[in-house]
């Protein structure tokens, strides 16, 4: 009669552990992934699938102390410039959402306007700016590599305790540092978000 009681946990003595579904050995639990709906033209490049299929390929100490990623409303700059992602504080990471609508950007850099056609934005440069249009596979190519990654490299620095300074993690100003990514990662990535 031994096996037919049951432990404080729920499962039968003697039969092993309950099932909690993918227990991962370093003790942390997968990172929730926080959706905030908004409303057209707005959108979220990325979706929650999308999120947790990529940070359940990641190595383990990538995502270490991770508690959340959301995806919230979109934010931007003093200048009016898209601000992408964004750091609460240590293990929460926020993406934001962006326009289906071209983008107007006042000033683009020259290697920022290089960086983002690479994903395969086009960008027209007009006399107030420029008008950054996307293709809705390369945004969320460029969410992927050119955000959720260097957003991840960020709360991994945290982690660490190596902390930074600002909220901010990526946008398209001025001091926004290109992510540095080869045309294997690119269409690697890519191939990975058509399986979705």
């Amino acid at each position: 009669m031994r096996g037919e009681r049951s432990s404080r946990l729920g499962a039968p003595v003697g039969k092993g552990p309950p099932d909690f579904g993918r227990l991962d050995v370093t003790g942390s639990r997968p990172a929730r992934v926080i959706v905030t709906p908004v409303d057209a033209p707005l959108y979220h490049p990325l979706s929650r699938r999308d999120i947790q299929r990529i940070l359940s390929v990641l190595p383990a100490k990538t995502t270490m102390g991770l508690r959340s990623v959301s995806l919230l409303g979109d934010r931007l700059t003093a200048r009016g410039v898209p601000v992408f992602a964004s750091y609460r504080r240590r293990g929460f990471l926020r993406l934001h959402a962006v326009s289906r609508l071209p983008w107007r950007v006042p000033e683009l850099p020259s290697h920022l306007l290089a960086d983002i056609m690479r994903y395969g934005a086009r960008a027209e440069a007009g006399e107030d700016g420029y008008e950054v249009t996307w293709p809705q596979e390369s945004l969320r190519l460029f969410y992927t590599i050119g955000v959720l990654l260097p957003g991840l490299a960020r709360h991994r620095r945290e982690h660490e305790g190596r902390g930074e300074g600002g909220s901010i993690i990526r946008t398209l100003a001025d001091d926004s540092p290109p992510w540095s990514v080869t045309d294997v990662s690119l269409r690697q990535w890519g191939d990975f978000l058509l399986e979705s």
